[in-house]
């Protein structure tokens, strides 16, 4: 089962990364909207976990554009964020759960562990 991470920091998406592979995902890190769109579209993931600060993108502003393209409509997206704030835009905008930075690994696996069973 494959876990897609948009984050563009590489030290998280290595941590995410160690952490997901307790649970035997295998994670594919991507940066940008582009990215995510071109690795779906090769291999769906079971579930995208998107950071909300990317860089030039916003990730909510990503949300409503994942779930219209037809390779991540109907897969899960989990969101996180140092700003807990915007849990409830999140999930107003498409978000299948959010988890707020910083969090433990087991915080991070209890949220995703329904979707990848």
């Amino acid at each position: 089962m494959t876990v897609l991470l948009i984050d563009d920091e590489p030290e998280m998406s290595e941590l995410v990364g160690q952490w997901l592979d307790q649970l035997g995902s295998s994670v594919v890190r991507v940066g940008c909207f582009e990215d995510a769109l071109a690795f779906a579209g090769r291999t769906r993931p079971r579930v995208v976990l998107l950071d909300i600060a990317l860089g030039d993108e916003d990730g909510l502003e990503m949300l409503p554009r994942l779930r219209a393209s037809p390779e991540l409509g109907q897969v899960p997206i989990v969101v996180f964020s140092v700003h807990a704030s915007k849990r409830r835009e999140a999930l107003d905008r498409g978000a299948a759960g959010f988890v707020a930075k910083p969090f433990e690994g087991d915080d991070l696996i209890a949220t995703l562990r329904p979707f990848l069973a």
